[in-house]
């Protein structure tokens, strides 16, 4: 039992010793890994400016600043070992790259995915910052691109945040590339109703509105005659950039005026 409790006392007087030993290698050690750190997210401040400044692409300076802080920090790791002088553990750490890589990989599966298709995103753009999407029924204005997700403000005025992995695999429908957009009315006519009055009627009041642009020219076609009724479809372009009204609301004009001149040509 005594000699036990000698070996104890031996081990911790021995740990103390190299406690106190490598106690000015450890200081330095976390010294120089806090300032690193500080380093790094100065390098980042400052390349960030530099990189939008160039590129004018927030999204390939977020790749790029997330490469560049990466392999800063890996460095940093590896020196503030070597201060403490677990060359051996550097070298390991270095040889065991790859299988971390992989193991890391495969068990943040969704996040490596959402990452990889913001760098496919950052250099084949499929829309930009202010574009009009939609994605899986989401539709709004791309507000912020970052490398692991998008966020949009909807028309409600809703923050949607949708994983990059989502956006590449499914259907995306992007309004503002030549920032045009074309609506449809549908009017219902009577069969004893002037139907050609009509036509020429609608299409004057939809070149009449200032929001709705004239070329390309908007018209008028029959879709269906049922029974006692005649269905008619105007298709009019609007540009989604310089329109003063939103999409409902100019939408919602033309019906009423459309509905008055109907309502007016009945009663004479």
């Amino acid at each position: 039992m005594n000699s036990e409790v000698h070996i104890f006392k031996e081990s911790v007087y021995q740990s103390w010793i190299n406690l106190v030993a490598y106690f000015p290698s450890i200081l330095l050690s976390v010294f120089v890994f806090l300032v690193g750190l500080l380093f790094i997210r100065l390098i980042n401040k400052y390349s960030k400016k530099i990189i939008i400044s160039k590129a004018n692409d927030p999204l390939i300076a977020d790749f790029i600043l997330s490469i560049i802080s990466l392999v800063l920090t890996v460095l940093l790791l590896v020196i503030a070992l070597g201060i403490l002088g677990f060359d051996n553990v550097t070298n390991q750490i270095l040889a065991g790259a790859g299988l971390t890589t992989f193991i890391i990989g495969f068990a943040l599966k969704d996040i490596g995915e959402n990452f990889i298709a913001g760098i496919l995103m950052a250099f084949q753009r499929p829309f930009r910052i202010g574009d009009l999407i939609e994605i899986e029924g989401i539709k709004g204005r791309v507000i912020e691109m970052k490398l692991r997700s998008t966020t949009l403000k909807t028309t409600d005025g809703v923050d949607a945040y949708i994983p990059n992995g989502s956006i590449l695999k499914n259907n995306l429908k992007n309004y503002t590339i030549d920032e045009l957009m074309r609506d449809t009315l549908i009017v219902k006519a009577r069969y004893d109703d002037p139907i050609d009055a009509i036509i020429k009627a609608i299409n004057i009041i939809i070149n009449e509105n200032p929001d709705t642009l004239k070329n390309p020219p908007p018209y008028v076609v029959i879709d269906t005659i049922d029974n006692d009724f005649v269905n008619l479809v105007a298709y009019y372009w609007y540009s989604i950039d310089q329109n003063r009204v939103p999409a409902v609301q100019l939408k919602s004009e033309l019906q009423l005026k459309i509905h008055s001149y109907i309502k007016s040509v009945r009663n004479t």
